[in-house]
């Protein structure tokens, strides 16, 4: 019975790890995912063709309504000027969106100057795709019952692209927590010198 068992959990273990050496093995197709944020109809980072700084309220109304990935469109805006458009997300969504929370595009001027998405993406993939940031940022905050968490911000000035995530101080790997991705104005790399880093997420967490 005990070598019968022995046998078995063999096999099991075999498996598991023939499994994971096929997940390892699949080639990372780096160029996939940069293709998600940055596309080559818009000169910088966009969602379904709409590019802040670029595209107007009416357009990116007319852009989500035709998307198959949108649905239940709020527009909040005043007479498509300025204020938010929010909407929910249907079952045609890519995988890398969450579809537990809403879109929402933010304008003024008549304008789209900022698009908010929450990704199931991680911020390794991120990486993998877009490289280093221009900025880091890491700012200290805790929940309701005194948990201490960091907000860390990477700032990817000219694709016009900010990438949030809540990261734990006890987070033991960074790069794998889930990200909010952010579509801003594109705008010179120059104007984001180097601040933080997400190595000195610890050292931030250590002073409370």
């Amino acid at each position: 019975m005990i070598r019968f068992i022995l046998r078995v959990t063999l096999v099991v273990c075999l498996l598991f790890s023939v499994v994971l050496l096929l997940v390892r093995t699949q080639p990372y197709d780096a160029g996939e995912h940069r293709q998600r944020f940055l596309q080559d109809k818009c000169s910088a980072a966009c969602f379904v063709g709409i590019q802040p700084g670029m595209t107007t309220v009416e357009e990116a109304l007319e852009r989500l309504a035709n998307s198959k990935w949108t649905s239940d469109i709020d527009n909040r805006t005043v007479n498509n000027v300025s204020g938010y458009i929010s909407w929910k997300w249907s079952d045609q969504k890519p995988v890398w969106i969450s579809a537990s929370r809403e879109g929402e595009i933010w304008a003024t001027q008549k304008q789209v100057v900022q698009i908010m998405i929450y990704g199931d993406l991680q911020l390794g993939d991120i990486r993998l795709a877009l490289g280093m940031p221009d900025q880091e940022d890491i700012d200290k905050t805790q929940d309701r019952v005194n948990h201490l968490y960091s907000l860390y911000t990477a700032s990817y000035a000219q694709a016009g692209l900010m990438i949030q995530t809540w990261q734990p101080c006890n987070v033991i790997e960074p790069l794998r927590r889930p990200v909010i991705l952010t579509y801003v104005m594109s705008a010179n790399p120059k104007m984001f010198p180097a601040h933080d880093a997400l190595t000195d997420l610890y050292h931030t967490c250590a002073f409370h």
